[in-house]
């Protein structure tokens, strides 16, 4: 017997009851995050129980960030739509004078589409992923780079994983942790964030030049 679930809601009191009417013996539940930690629930609930049914939880992330596997479902399909809005923030960059594209990917607290999707681009100037800390100011900032990139194309395209900066943002705007349904903190917007940041860089530059 087989069963697949994405989505797993399962009362603990019915949860015998089931399994006994349908005769199952293994249980694959195939998701995320949040699927996994109800696997884990059902799993603890049959053992409490004393149910001969093997419970086995099968990755389904298209953030990849799971360590003892090459590649989970749904991936290769997130990189290649990821590339789609790359091209479309490029040729809106490319189309106005200083332009800068911001693409803002998947990506909690890994940067593998972000990074693989840049990596099959030839249009990305710049990815930011949790993994690897930026600042903004400064010798080596975003900021720095950014006025460089534009003094010599004109326009660029930056990537940034949802994780990244976290701190950051944390830092100029104080707010109160909360968890989303799952159990997992919710993310502060990057991509909004970023793009006042620097509207407001570009902003200080002009007005600098214009002194």
């Amino acid at each position: 017997q087989f069963l697949e679930v994405h989505v797993v809601v399962m009362i603990p009191i019915r949860l015998s009851t089931t399994f006994k009417i349908v005769e199952l013996i293994r249980v694959y539940i195939i998701g995320g995050d949040g699927t996994q930690k109800g696997a884990y629930e059902i799993f603890k609930e049959i053992r409490r129980r004393g149910l001969k049914v093997a419970v086995a939880g099968i990755p389904k992330t298209i953030d990849n960030d799971i360590a003892v596997i090459d590649k989970s479902f749904g991936f290769d399909t997130a990189v290649e739509e990821a590339q789609r809005a790359i091209d479309a923030a490029h040729v809106e960059a490319s189309s106005a004078e200083n332009g800068i594209g911001l693409v803002k990917l998947m990506g909690r607290y890994s940067g593998f589409i972000a990074m693989y999707a840049t990596l099959a681009s030839r249009d990305v100037d710049c990815c930011l992923i949790p993994e690897s800390p930026f600042y903004l100011e400064g010798e080596g900032g975003l900021f720095e780079y950014i006025e460089r990139r534009l003094k010599e194309n004109n326009h660029m395209v930056i990537v940034v994983a949802e994780g990244a900066g976290q701190d950051l943002i944390a830092k100029s705007i104080p707010v109160a942790d909360q968890l989303d349904a799952s159990g997992n903190k919710l993310l502060l917007d990057v991509g909004l964030w970023l793009t006042h940041k620097i509207k407001g860089s570009l902003q200080e530059q002009k007005d600098g030049d214009d002194h």
